[in-house]
């Protein structure tokens, strides 16, 4: 049996997505030339008419090999068009200071501070003359009692300096630019109440603000039926996809025991909705016209619930996925799921290929594809004898099925794996999908509030229970098991070691077996390599911690950090700012000491690693000497001067650098994040001017030295 015929589309698929993947990778900004193009299309339609006298599979392959290559180059050639910012009328191109009109393209969500959103810039001002621009910019506005923030749709217009997204600060961070840059967002802009003016109130019909503003309106129906706290904020996640209101520790509840994905609308949530319909409408005959009024009433409904949940990229993702799959049902030509898939993902590709770094497209298909391949296996191996168990057995092979098919991306992008995660689901998925039943009657009751009252208020309960159970299992020992060795060569065979293995078990060739065997050694020389790279490491990280000081001395897989107390005690800036580092260089032990003791009491730092002394906060690591100044006495006369590597100006001192080089004979000096922006530039410049090498951690991010 020819069984790549069975996926016919994934053949087209995967050639064109492998050229997208390339030109996103290498960041390429020139397309391959159009008369190439041409050359291999009509090579390919060439190939598909040679002489009959050749042999039938030469020209299979060979007109096989040529549709491969033009769809690679057509999925190159697709990915540039979409690049906002290569185009000529981007702002960018323009000017990135002065007066813009934009309008306001999507809901403002609220921060600690400010008002976070996106504009779509419509034209600029430059001289006495009205430009046409365009380009997205993510904004911040300033919140101010006095001035309401505009709402979504509104055209205003602002006079700010917009700046690119910076690249990550340390070492393993988040790349926020990266992320953007897969929304056509590429520079960002902070505006105070003085700086913009709203010129034109939303006008005008749009799809996605309707949707958006019946989100809104449900969001508000659950607020007043009882829903209340973090059970308030699971509720709109989990039923309308809002899930700016969840605070960190619920975030971290969820992504440790491994059950992030019921928090957002996405596959799962869709897929409910689609089970359900398709249960509910059994009755009906799958075929003729009760057939297409079957597949017309579940499409209408799937796109019914995206456009209450806002439209967002994930529920129209999911709904697209399963209108295919809905279609390929409706022929009653025995389509293939992953024939559906295939199409659903070529369509959202040819609408924007960018879309192939997003995170969430990525762990969409691939869990799909997983329960699809690998859930049938798992179910097998243990045969239950009782329906409660038939069904506590499927809960569990699916969720492995899922959890196998992105275990390897979650953990190149999270560097974490949920130890828990078979009893967190099992907890979990039956909870979520009560509560968004319950939910969605809160919603449709809400015109009798004695009934969605009692409907909220069961709800709420049922999601009490829900955020304490997941919160439970989040908090036993070993929840998450830390990874640090996977990256992306290390991503790459683990999915190649798991698509063989998924081979052999339908195969059963002892070739595909030795291939399984030399890709698993592969990926533990990989991981030797890694490990022995770490065994060697010798670095000084002067990290970027916003408005803080912090040092870290590496050796081997051991760090001790050295910062500033108020940073140890944060929690949550210590995971931004240093979780990164330890995930990248794989720390096994981390040792932190505040340098405000160190300072006030001379004490000496602990001994973790041998090669690193101390006298207050001067530090002697290997032959590296390292001094942090937060205060000089005025130098007198001639002074002696004290020869040190790098010396490091924290906690904004009312220092010169020309009495600094009284004292001081320094190799590198080093400006962190605790001083202020004003001071930063006038010491980078007065060392300059000194004939002293200056880095600044504020403008330039982490320094790390290799040793």
């Amino acid at each position: 049996m020819q069984y790549r015929h069975l996926f016919p589309m994934v053949r087209i698929l995967l050639p064109f997505m492998a050229g997208i993947i390339v030109c996103v990778t290498i960041s390429a900004a020139t397309a391959i030339p159009l008369s190439i193009w041409i050359i291999f299309l009509l090579l390919t339609i060439g190939s598909g008419f040679i002489p009959f006298l050749i042999k039938s599979t030469v020209k299979r392959w060979l007109f096989g090999f040529m549709l491969s290559l033009f769809l690679f180059v057509s999925g190159y050639n697709s990915v540039l068009p979409r690049k906002e910012i290569l185009r000529p009328e981007h702002f960018s191109k323009i000017q990135t200071k002065g007066v813009f009109i934009a309008t306001i393209s999507e809901p403002l969500q609220e921060k600690d501070h400010s008002f976070k959103t996106i504009l779509h810039v419509k034209s600029l001002k430059k001289g006495n003359l009205i430009l046409r621009a365009e380009g997205r910019i993510l904004a911040y506005f300033a919140k101010d009692s006095l001035k309401k923030p505009p709402s979504e749709g509104c055209t205003i217009f602002f006079s700010g300096d917009i700046q690119e997204i910076g690249l990550p600060q340390n070492p393993g961070a988040f790349d926020y630019q990266k992320y953007m840059a897969t929304n056509n967002v590429y520079h960002q802009v902070y505006l105070n109440k003085l700086s913009w003016q709203t010129t034109e109130l939303s006008k005008g019909f749009s799809i996605t603000r309707l949707a958006h503003q019946i989100s809104q309106k449900f969001v508000a129906i659950l607020s007043i039926n009882g829903l209340k706290g973090q059970e308030f904020a699971v509720a709109s996640a989990l039923i309308l996809g809002q899930n700016d209101m969840l605070d960190n520790e619920t975030l971290q509840a969820y992504s440790g025991s491994g059950v992030t994905h019921i928090l957002s609308v996405s596959g799962l949530h869709v897929g409910v909705i689609f089970i359900v319909i398709s249960f509910l409408l059994g009755f009906i005959k799958n075929e003729g016209r009760q057939l297409y009024f079957k597949t017309s009433f579940i499409l209408i409904t799937i796109w019914a619930y995206a456009l209450l949940t806002g439209m967002s990229p994930p529920v129209m993702r999911s709904a697209a996925m399963f209108t295919f799959i809905s279609l390929g049902n409706a022929s009653k030509r025995n389509v293939h799921i992953i024939n559906s898939l295939a199409v659903s993902a070529l369509v959202l590709l040819l609408i924007n290929p960018l879309m192939i770094s997003n995170i969430g497209f990525q762990l969409s298909y691939l869990a799909i594809v997983g329960i699809v391949f690998i859930n049938k296996p798992i179910a097998d191996l243990v045969n239950p004898k009782t329906k409660i168990g038939e069904q506590i057995w499927g809960l569990i092979a699916v969720s492995l099925a899922a959890q196998i098919a992105t275990a390897p991306l979650t953990m190149l992008y999270f560097h974490q794996f949920p130890a828990y995660f078979i009893p967190a689901n099992l907890i979990a998925i039956p909870l979520s999908f009560l509560a968004i039943y319950l939910g969605l009657s809160v919603l449709v009751t809400s015109a009798i509030p004695v009934i969605s009252n009692f409907l909220g208020l069961i709800t709420n309960f049922l999601l009490f229970v829900l955020n304490y159970s997941v919160g439970f299992i989040e908090r036993l020992p070993y929840s998450v098991l830390k990874v640090t060795m996977v990256f992306t060569k290390e991503m790459i065979l683990l999915y190649f070691i798991l698509t063989s293995v998924i081979l052999l078990i339908a195969f059963r060739k002892k070739e595909i077996f030795y291939i399984s065997l030399v890709l698993v050694l592969l990926l533990s020389v990989s991981f030797t390599l890694t490990e022995n790279q770490r065994q060697k490491q010798q670095k000084i990280v002067f990290y970027c911690a916003n408005k803080q000081t912090a040092v870290g001395f590496v050796s081997r897989q051991q760090q001790v950090l050295v910062a500033d107390s108020v940073l140890l005690k944060d929690k949550k800036a210590n995971k931004f700012n240093l979780d990164g580092a330890k995930s990248l260089y794989g720390f096994s032990t981390a040792v932190s000491f505040a340098l405000d003791t160190v300072d006030s009491r001379y004490q000496q730092v602990p001994l973790q690693i041998k090669n690193l002394r101390n006298l207050g906060n001067n530090f002697l690591f290997f032959d590296k000497r390292i001094a942090l100044v937060d205060s000089i006495p005025k130098p007198i006369g001639n002074c002696f001067k004290l020869k040190v590597d790098y010396l490091v100006i924290r906690d904004n001192p009312r220092i010169r650098i020309v009495d600094l080089k009284k004292l001081y004979q320094p190799g590198l000096i080093i400006i962190d994040g605790s001083n202020s922006f004003y001071k930063t530039e006038k010491w980078v410049t007065d060392s300059q001017k000194a004939g002293l090498k200056a880095y600044s951690i504020k403008n330039q991010g982490a320094l790390v030295i290799d040793l």
